[in-house]
């Protein structure tokens, strides 16, 4: 076993980006290393560990962590550790002792030279393979809209606009507060995903609501394949539990102690430490250990539902105080609640002070400076909406503008300084349906049926019991009995060419619905209940969006409206209705979504004299609720609760209905008008900018036509992945019988995937195949990550060129090593320098392109391309060693090219935040700070940019 000691230097043979690394502790199995270059740590197990030994010869030059280049000397070894005696190039007599922890920790490497030399020799296909996986990744960290092409959703502007806006702030904290439908979980998803994928953010908490904890599970492994792992007190009860291998650890702790070794260092035991990104109910919040939840060092939380979060001066929730630390020990916050202030100052302002503290110190400044805000977003509404600015209304503009030129020409400026200056869109964006389009219209038909007999209960029994009657059958006989089955089996054959999603609160009315309407009528349905896994599920949900050969009706329990997109249907036909107006508006959201293409047809079957007419009744003629959405739902249920309650046990009393119903259109009446008196246009315009979004939505459409499936195709059949056609433009792959180990991100029992965003969404069967997706960022690493591909020999076949004729053909790499947080691959992605190189030494890359040259380059048998190298070995490395100046200066001036625009950008993003601090108190000093230290730390690291040989060819021309 290769015997290690804390402060030697060695180079992980995988990853050597990482640069040179650091002992920092060993045990009896594992290894841990330190790359300060990256800020990272790794621990190996010893007896396996992908480490090279990195030391240096006398003659060697080897550079300091100062910076120093200097000549060796002689070398000392102290117990395992060298030190080196070494001096300036042109200074010998002046010998320092340089111990090799005080070694660079970036160090250039020729491992592409070293196996060309060697005869280390990869096939023609390998290094072709691994040229198009560096321009790749090149590509790819170079996107302006990385982190926003992975996700499977459709390209709507207000969600680009908002995730684009938030994703790229340093440690966000902002109020998403669209109204319902308008998909603040995808924006949420949306920031989530670039923050990851941009390295902004690596460990990350949500808090949901308990209902909403699969939804949201699904939600981010369907859309943006994110993997999160749900906390419950039966998982931290396991977490608890120590491993047999942590049993032996202990064990061989406690024998080291007693031999008198000294005790073993102390272990963060911290459960919520465990993984990197965690979902957790509401509920659990409320019973888990808050200080070790709150010391978990999150980058990023996320709570939904936030408007649930009582809080006042006297006497905050404990809900409330719980994730007021969070907030307090969390970088980034994301609030989600589609009821911001409309419903109360002092409700809004717990939300702001859980963001911002500092800005929010008390409720009665936040109330005074909301009455001056207040005007201003008045003004911005009427500039906004007036073609033609009176006098007096300039007049006011340029009272708080009085450096700006206020008049008509400069519409788009004038608005945009108020935005800036006034606006809440650092710490708030609220979109409605105001001021975005898009949405199919509602349309509600009541079906009046006769209540039968065996439906009818005492006024004492259970609420469950009298809102659905068949919960008091053991099996489906009710099916049989029930008018509404037999009005759903002639609805369904009245409408056979129309998908109907069908909705009922519990599961066994599901599976009696299907059974009874499946297998007795022979009716062609799928079903979607809790019961099922959910694969089960998106097999059921697949079948019914097929449009062929599919179902024509999916039967739901309520879990059906939760998260699922089904806006290729039109039909909605609710069997029963919930007490919850958000759950009856989660229902319709199902179909009343951005992009259905027709109105949305809401079927009501109910019973007379029964307590579903109530609800019918409630929600219709109460609150009209099914033809428009019901942002008051909520608060008009507390209102009329006693109401609804009375005429839910006595629903054969007319009057208690009329009562209720006239009671529910006063309260609705009266909520929906201080809505709309709080609509706040400032923030409206703040919230999405039309020109931008569609400048997003052109990227994305540009950034799909770009298939990472053709350099796929490559990579499985290299790897031995199977491919099979699955239908136009989607495949099933799968571990083939020559896959010599576990593809990334590839389950053994195989995938399906697409390359069209339209498939994707249709399908939840299939994943979308972009190159942000998991599946191909592991195929990049799997091959830039080994050694195939650095070194080739091929044969050259064009009858202009003479035979014999020698080319080398080298693909240089210049990258940052940098920490992921500072995003250096903004102004400095990955990007390749490449030489083609004459016997002479000429250059020759401007005249033959590389995928010119690859059309024309053939396998060459291994035995003759050795003996070519090796024949040619002096005058190879002469030519590279010579080229290797002019290769450096052209890198140099893409990494001068990468310095100007860091320094460009950096410097505008901060003229702007110190110009907004001064006016607009919302901006953080914080993110100023961030951004001055960030730009310090690129200066230093994009300057400091590795410049390496990646890959080298060798070609010979021949027949």
């Amino acid at each position: 076993m290769t015997e290690f000691t804390p402060g030697q230097r060695w180079l992980s043979e995988s990853e050597t980006e990482l640069g040179l690394g650091l002992i920092k502790e060993v045990d009896y199995r594992l290894v841990t290393v330190s790359y300060p270059a990256v800020e990272e740590e790794r621990t190996y197990a010893k007896n396996n560990a992908p480490l090279s030994r990195i030391t240096f010869d006398v003659g060697d030059t080897l550079t300091t962590g100062d910076g120093l280049d200097l000549v060796v000397k002689d070398v000392e070894d102290h117990n395992g550790l060298m030190v080196y005696h070494a001096h300036p190039a042109d200074e010998p007599d002046n010998v320092q002792p340089v111990p090799e922890s005080l070694l660079g920790h970036r160090l250039r490497l020729s491992g592409a030279l070293d196996r060309l030399l060697t005869n280390q020799l990869s096939s023609n296909r390998w290094f072709e393979l691994r040229v198009s996986a560096l321009q790749a990744r090149a590509r790819r960290e170079g996107s302006p809209i990385q982190g926003l092409r992975g996700p499977r959703i459709d390209l709507i502007g207000h969600q680009l606009h908002i995730a684009d806006q938030v994703a790229r702030r340093y440690a966000p904290r902002v109020l998403l507060a669209d109204e319902v439908g308008l998909g603040k979980t995808i924006e949420a998803g949306l920031i989530l995903h670039q923050q990851l994928e941009t390295g902004r953010a690596r460990r990350v908490l949500i808090v949901v609501p308990d209902a909403l904890v699969h939804q949201w599970f699904v939600e981010m492994a369907r859309r943006f394949n994110l993997r999160f792992s749900i906390f419950d007190e039966e998982r931290l009860s396991a977490l608890s539990r120590p491993s047999v291998d942590e049993v032996k650890e202990m064990l061989a702790d406690l024998f080291a102690e007693a031999e008198g070794e000294g005790a073993a260092p102390e272990v963060d035991d911290n459960p919520f430490l465990s993984e990197q990104l965690v979902l957790c109910s509401t509920a659990f919040l409320q019973g888990c250990d808050i200080d070790s939840l709150a010391a978990a060092d999150w980058d990023l939380v996320i709570v939904d539902e936030a408007h649930h979060l009582h809080w006042s001066p006297e006497a905050p929730s404990e809900a409330y105080r719980r994730v007021e630390q969070l907030a307090d020990a969390s970088r980034g916050l994301l609030l989600l609640t589609a009821t911001p202030e409309q419903l109360g100052l002092e409700s809004h302002f717990a939300r702001l002070r859980l963001l911002d503290p500092d800005r929010y110190p008390d409720l009665d400044t936040f109330v005074a400076e909301q009455t001056r805000y207040r005007e201003v977003a008045e003004l911005v509404g009427e500039l906004h909406d007036q073609e033609s600015w009176p006098t007096d209304l300039k007049q006011r503009a340029a009272a708080l503008l009085p450096d700006e030129t206020v008049d008509e020409a400069h519409r788009e400026a004038v608005l945009a300084e108020l935005l800036d200056r006034f606006g809440p869109g650092r710490v708030m964006f609220r979109n409605t349906r105001h001021n975005v389009a898009g949405f199919p219209a509602r349309q509600v038909h009541g079906e009046p049926l006769t209540l039968p007999d065996n439906y009818r209960v005492d006024a004492d029994e259970e609420l469950a019991l009298r809102l659905y009657p068949e919960a008091g059958f053991g099996d489906d006989r009710w099916c049989g009995e029930d008018p509404r089955v037999t009005w759903l089996e002639r609805f369904l054959k009245e409408h056979r060419g129309d998908k109907v999603l069908v909705i009922c609160a519990r599961r066994d009315t599901a599976i009696d619905l299907h059974a009874h309407c499946g297998y007795k009528l022979g009716m062609n349905l799928a079903v979607f209940h809790e019961g099922m896994d959910l694969i089960e599920r998106d097999r059921a949900a697949a079948y019914f969006a097929d449009h062929e050969d599919g179902a024509q009706a999916l039967i739901c329990s309520e879990i059906g409206s939760e998260g699922r997109n089904f806006q290729f249907a039109h039909h909605l036909v609710l069997i029963d209705l919930p007490l919850d107006p958000d759950l009856l508006e989660q229902r319709i959201g199902r179909l009343d979504r951005i992009g259905q293409s027709e109105d949305v047809r809401i079927h009501v079957p109910y019973f007379q004299g029964h307590a579903q007419e109530v609800l019918f009744h409630w929600y219709h003629q109460g609150m009209n609720a099914f033809e428009h959405t019901n942002p008051a739902g909520h608060e008009i249920r507390q209102r009329t609760g006693e109401a609804l309650e009375a005429a839910l046990t006595r629903p054969d009393d007319g009057a208690l209905l009329d009562d209720l119903v006239s009671l529910t259109r006063r309260e609705a009446g009266a909520l929906r008008e201080r809505l709309e008196q709080g609509r706040d246009r400032l923030l409206e315009l703040a919230s999405f900018d039309p020109a931008r979004a569609e400048t997003l939505k052109e990227q994305l459409a540009a950034a799909d036509a770009d298939s990472p499936w053709p350099f796929m195709t490559r990579v499985f059949d290299h790897y031995g992945v199977d491919q099979e056609e699955h239908s136009d433009d989607a495949w099933i792959l799968k571990p083939g019988p020559h896959l010599r180990e576990p593809f990334p991100h590839l389950p053994e029992e195989g995938v399906t995937v697409t390359d069209r965003r339209g498939t994707a969404i249709a399908r939840d069967d299939m994943q979308f195949l972009t190159w942000e997706h998991p599946l191909v960022g592991g195929a990049l690493d799997l091959i830039l990550d080994e050694h195939r591909g650095k070194a080739s020999v091929s044969l050259l076949k064009n009858p202009k060129i003479k035979a014999g004729t020698l080319l080398v053909e080298a693909v240089y790499t210049v990258e940052p090593v940098a920490p992921r947080h500072l995003q250096a691959d903004r102004f400095l992605p990955v990007t390749t320098v490449r030489r083609l190189l004459d016997a002479n030494g000429r250059d020759l890359s401007s005249a033959i392109t590389h995928d010119a040259l690859c059309r024309q380059c053939h396998k060459l048998e291994k035995p003759l391309a050795r003996k070519i190298v090796a024949s040619q070995k002096g005058l190879l490395e002469q030519l590279l060693k010579d080229d290797e100046q002019n290769a450096a200066g052209q890198a140099r001036a893409v990494i001068d090219q990468a310095l100007a625009a860091m320094r460009d950008s950096q410097d505008q993003a901060l003229r702007r935040l110190r110009a907004l601090r001064d006016k607009n108190p919302l901006v953080r000093e914080e993110e100023i700070t961030y951004l001055e230290r960030q730009t310090e730390a690129l200066e230093e690291r994009i300057g400091d940019a590795r410049f390496r040989l990646e890959a080298v060819r060798v070609i010979v021309a021949g027949n």
